[in-house]
């Protein structure tokens, strides 16, 4: 985890205004999450800042390519990713205090953001549910020779399937049930 404290904003000396913040995220950012759907990428991250007395207004723009697994031939391809997303963060007296998806709300205390687990959370929410070559791959087909041994193996499913139905009990029960 100490490879994410380079995706941490220092707010405290920061004047107010606009201030632009610029991050590069690979492979070993998405190492620091086990379970992430996204594995490995290049991208790049623009975050402005507008700072105000009582809060902070951040712009996060994200572009760059994701490696993604097809769901139907199981290769892994590179997906062109461009994300938008802002995030409003206001400073309390209070202990407790709840954050929603585009409020953060902050202690008076703090003197840094971190900003590694919404960049996350921004690119794995990105990704589609139902990932296909053909459809997020730039000029990408799936695997001929998987999608054949998969069509192979669906008939063979069929097959079993017939045969299973071909059963005389099964029949006579059947016969009961529309009498």
């Amino acid at each position: 985890m100490n490879y994410l404290k380079q995706y941490r904003i220092p707010f405290t000396g920061l004047g107010l205004g606009t201030h632009d913040f610029e991050f590069g995220i690979d492979k070993a950012f998405f190492d620091c999450y086990d379970y992430s759907i996204v594995k490995d990428g290049n991208l790049k991250v623009v975050v402005n800042l507008l700072k105000q007395e009582n809060m902070m207004v951040l712009q996060f723009h994200i572009t760059g390519t994701v490696v993604l697994t097809c769901d139907v031939c199981l290769s892994s391809f590179p997906a062109k990713t461009d994300i938008e997303e802002r995030l409003i963060v206001k400073f309390t007296d209070e202990d407790i205090a709840e954050s929603t998806e585009e409020i953060m709300v902050l202690a008076r205390r703090e003197h840094e953001l971190d900003i590694a687990g919404l960049l996350y959370e921004y690119i794995n929410v990105a990704v589609p549910h139902y990932i296909k070559c053909s459809e997020q791959g730039d000029n990408i087909t799936c695997d001929e020779t998987v999608l054949a041994k998969l069509n192979d193996l669906a008939g063979e499913q069929q097959e079993e399937k017939q045969e299973k139905q071909a059963d005389p009990r099964w029949e006579a029960l059947k016969k009961i049930k529309y009498n």
